[in-house]
C-alpha cells in the first residue's frame, strides 16, 4: 500500500476507486491468513465487502462500455456531417465557378474565346456530374445530362462562323439559362446532401 499513489489511482475515476476497494479487500484477507483463528463475523463482513466491490466493478465496466459506444456513434455521426458539409461546399464552389464561366461566354465576342471558355467549363461540369451521380437519383442525373449535352450543342453552334448576330445572341441567352438550371440543380443536390443524425 505504501508504494501505491492513491491520488493517481483515484484520478482515474470510478474504475480507480473500484481497484482501490478491491486492493483493500486483498490486504484484509492477507492480514487474516496469518491469524490462527478468525472470527466468522469478520469473514462474513469481508465477503460482503468483496461482493460490493465486485458489483461496483461490473457496473463501472458496463457504464464504460455504454459510454464508449455512445461516443463512437457520436464521432461517427460528426464525421458524416463534416464529410457532407465538405461535399456540399465543393458542389457550391464548383457550381459558382461554372456560372462565372457561363457568364463570360455570354460576354465573349469571338468564337475562339467561346470555345476556350467552354473547354474550361467542361471540367467543372464533369466534377458536378460526379457529385450528382453519387446521389443515385436517376431524375437528377438525367436532367443534368440533358443540360450538359444541350450546353455542348449550343457551344458548338456558337463557335460556327456562319451564325448571324441575332442567332448568336439568342444562343448565348440560352446558354446562360441552361447554366442557371444547372446551378439550381446543384443547389437541390446540396440540400439532399445533409445526413440524418442518429440520436
Amino acid at each position: 500500500m505504501d508504494s501505491l499513489d492513491i491520488v493517481k489511482i483515484l484520478g482515474t475515476g470510478i474504475a480507480g476507486f473500484g481497484f482501490l476497494l478491491m486492493y483493500l479487500a486483498y490486504k484484509l484477507i492477507a492480514s487474516l491468513v496469518t491469524l490462527p483463528k478468525v472470527n466468522p463475523a469478520i469473514l462474513k463482513m469481508i465477503n460482503r465487502y468483496m461482493l460490493v466491490c465486485f458489483i461496483m466493478t461490473v457496473t463501472v465496466g458496463v457504464f464504460t462500455f455504454m459510454s464508449t459506444s455512445y461516443k463512437n456513434d457520436l464521432i461517427s455521426n460528426q464525421e458524416a456531417v463534416i464529410k457532407s458539409k465538405d461535399t456540399a461546399l465543393n458542389i457550391l464552389t464548383t457550381s459558382q465557378k461554372n456560372k462565372l464561366l457561363a457568364d463570360s461566354v455570354s460576354k465573349a465576342a469571338d468564337s475562339q474565346t467561346i470555345a476556350g471558355v467552354h473547354s474550361r467549363q467542361s471540367s467543372y461540369l464533369d466534377t458536378l456530374q460526379k457529385y450528382i451521380e453519387s446521389q443515385h437519383n436517376p431524375t437528377q442525373r438525367d436532367r443534368f445530362n440533358h443540360y450538359k449535352n444541350s450546353l455542348s450543342t449550343i457551344a458548338d453552334s456558337l463557335t460556327m462562323s456562319n451564325v448571324d448576330h441575332k442567332r448568336r445572341e439568342f444562343l448565348k441567352e440560352k446558354y446562360v439559362t441552361l447554366n442557371d438550371s444547372i446551378t439550381r440543380l446543384s443547389l437541390k443536390v446540396v440540400a439532399n446532401q445533409q445526413p440524418i443524425i442518429q440520436n
